[in-house]
């Protein structure tokens, strides 16, 4: 499983990736990867995506990237959990999608 967090920037986002990914490696039997994405790199690299991160500066851009990418289900991340680097509340709605 490929997941995207996608910020501004794309740097911004590197510490949630990491804690997340290493909070999914230790509860899911799949291979899992968290890639930090900007905004402009996310239209062309999106499509590899099985999930697509957004964080809180660019919760404007979920219309516009559902229609580019209409198979693919994108999240919100809450401010704080993103400022905080929170990996378990995203995870458990990650985990809650695949599981559903």
């Amino acid at each position: 499983m490929t997941i995207y967090i996608c910020c501004v920037s794309g740097f911004s986002s590197s510490i949630l990736a990491r804690n997340l990914e290493n909070w999914l490696k230790e509860r899911m039997d799949s291979e899992v990867l968290v890639e930090s994405a900007s905004y402009r790199t996310i239209k062309d690299e999106g499509e590899m995506a099985d999930i697509i991160l957004l964080a809180p500066q660019l919760h404007w851009t979920k219309d516009e990237l559902s229609s580019m990418f209409p198979t693919t289900p994108i999240f919100l991340i809450e401010r704080l959990d993103y400022g905080l680097g929170k990996a378990e509340p995203v995870g458990r709605q990650i985990l809650a999608m695949i599981n559903h």
